[in-house]
């Protein structure tokens, strides 16, 4: 039986796409481009709830949409992935725009990025840095996760605790739509999600908070 930390091996540099609660990108190889492997499959799907006490979902979008809407034209975040209770996989950045920086922490090692589209430079710490495909940088997960396919939910503002379904391709995963669940808190956002692959259940949970305006500069030569 292949490891959660053993598939995550084979895909190269690490790699979180729109979202950086992905799951199946995150990684800690060389600088390569990432070699074609299969993606865990998500097993969460959301709850049927009765047609008399299902929320209103035009509502809890708004919701949603009011607590992200600080958070796109400067945003920080962070997401940590844990694998029978070890955590495999840490990230934190910052996002200015389309632009944004973040490490990603696997183990021992530590990849850089920085991402000012159409361009992308990744490094280890302390390493050289290396121009990559923007494509395989991570970005601020601000615009994935803010469009999902339905959102459902209690409450209007702090506190409040909403389900929102994403097809599984946006969070880098194969299978049914994935259910998050999201907490509405006074300064943050809250995403966490749990998949099963190979046995193992494995729970990422992102962060986002307002970050600073301050530009991100590609890396000096």
């Amino acid at each position: 039986m292949t490891s959660v930390t053993g598939r995550l091996a084979h895909f190269g540099w690490s790699r979180l796409g729109g979202a950086i609660l992905v799951l199946a990108a995150v990684t800690a190889c060389s600088p390569a481009p990432a070699s074609p492997a299969a993606k865990p499959t998500a097993t969460t799907a959301p709850a049927a709830t009765g047609a008399n006490s299902a929320p209103d979902p035009s509502a809890a979008a708004g919701v949603l949409a009011k607590a992200l809407a600080p958070l796109r034209a400067a945003s920080a975040f962070g997401t940590s992935v844990t694998a029978g209770g070890n955590t495999i996989v840490s990230a934190s950045g910052r996002s200015v725009g389309a632009a944004s920086t973040v490490s990603v922490t696997t183990g021992d090692r530590t990849v850089e990025y920085v991402r000012i589209p159409p361009k992308a430079w990744a490094r280890e710490t302390g390493g050289a840095w290396v121009l990559v495909a923007a494509g395989t940088a991570p970005a601020s997960p601000v615009e994935v996760l803010g469009a999902p396919t339905s959102v459902t939910g209690d409450g209007s503002g702090v506190g409040a605790v909403l389900t929102a379904v994403y097809p599984a391709a946006a969070l880098g995963l194969t299978g049914d739509p994935v259910a998050v669940t999201i907490t509405i808190g006074s300064v943050a956002v809250r995403f966490s999600y749990s998949v099963t692959t190979s046995g193992t259940t494995t729970i990422s949970t992102t962060t986002l908070r307002p970050g600073t305006a301050d530009p991100i500069t590609a890396p000096a030569p």
